[in-house]
């Protein structure tokens, strides 16, 4: 565990180390693309869900794209025939799924490598590499997803044509925000852990730009504590999987920020604890939520950095609750840090 709390407390300064190339993926991605509306975004997992919040930006743009699950865009998608400029995200460049990929694209074709290891299959066959840092000692992805998060929003914002989302705007505020939260007490997380400690289903439910958090922390609890973790959006959560509350062991995550939903997240998180559920909140700012929820409270940022802080929060949560587990590690048992078979 010593491993994973260093790599969740090493994340502002590897940030701040991908200064530059950030600046060059802000600057380069038009080019790379050709100023293409219609390019497809595509990787696995926590490589594919870092770019939900990188998407919004984009469609709040009116900026043409596709984002997929690499092995369904290619057993069940357009990419032996498509030629569209593709970027693919994979921290390690190995993983199965995008050596497959690979084999069929199409001669010619833009390819966009967003790795942690420039000298892997995927750096070597892309056009153009964006090879992030973010060594980890531990199992578990910590700085290599929330670089990811920054590359992928450092690209959709030069994308757009954001300059109020260059990396120069805001990297260095981030980065001391990520400190803060990365440096809280783990006492800080207690009582929320071992509300999800004692369950075996958890709803975590997030809105806008924190829906793939949602997703990549889900699969967290999954692989890392054996919970049957389940991503809800917030405005799915009425429409059927608020039926589990009524599981005894169950819990319902909360991410909720301090934005325009604000209020229907507190309405919500009211009507699941009037219901006898368990709830468990991270929050920014003066969010106010019931005094039975168990509530972290982070920093608060801009919409699009959203996903960093509460990112690292999570992974501060998990810590807790894997001490409220008494394991003295995170890392599952079937799974390796990086899928050779499809």
């Amino acid at each position: 565990m010593h491993d994973l709390i260093a790599d969740i407390k090493s994340q502002s300064e590897t940030l701040l180390a991908n200064a530059g190339l950030l600046d060059q993926a802000y600057h380069s991605s038009s080019r790379w693309t050709g100023g293409s509306d219609g390019f497809v975004i595509t990787g696995m997992a926590t490589s594919l869900w870092a770019w939900h919040s990188a998407s919004l930006i984009l469609s709040t743009a009116g900026i043409g794209h596709a984002v997929a699950d690499t092995s369904e865009y290619h057993r069940y998608g357009t990419a032996q025939s498509d030629t569209s400029p593709l970027i693919i995200t994979s921290r390690s460049g190995e993983s199965a799924e995008i050596i497959n990929l690979l084999d069929v694209v199409q001669p010619g074709r833009p390819v966009i490598a967003v790795t942690a290891s420039e000298h892997s299959t995927l750096g070597r066959k892309a056009t153009n590499v964006l090879p992030f840092k973010a060594e980890e000692k531990a199992f578990y992805n910590t700085s290599s997803f929330t670089t990811t998060l920054c590359v992928a929003t450092s690209m959709a914002a030069g994308l757009a044509n954001r300059t109020d989302l260059a990396p120069a705007a805001w990297l260095a505020k981030l980065a001391e925000k990520v400190d803060v939260v990365a440096n809280l007490d783990q006492e800080v997380f207690a009582a929320a852990a071992a509300a999800i400690a004692q369950s075996r289903v958890a709803i975590m439910t997030g809105r806008g730009h924190l829906i793939g958090l949602a997703q990549q922390a889900s699969l967290d609890l999954q692989e890392g504590m054996r919970i049957a973790a389940i991503p809800v959006s917030g405005g799915l959560l009425r429409h059927g999987p608020m039926e589990l509350i009524n599981l005894p062991d169950s819990v319902v995550v909360m991410l909720i920020p301090n934005d325009h939903m604000a209020g229907i997240m507190v309405r919500l998180a009211s009507d699941l604890v009037g219901y006898g559920a368990s709830v468990v909140a991270i929050a920014a700012g003066p969010v106010d939520l019931p005094a039975s929820v168990s509530v972290i409270r982070v920093p608060e940022t801009i919409p699009e950095l959203n996903a960093v802080v509460f990112a690292v929060a999570l992974q501060k949560l998990n810590v807790s609750v894997a001490q409220a587990l008494n394991m003295s590690t995170i890392e599952p048992a079937l799974i390796p840090k990086i899928t050779r078979v499809e």
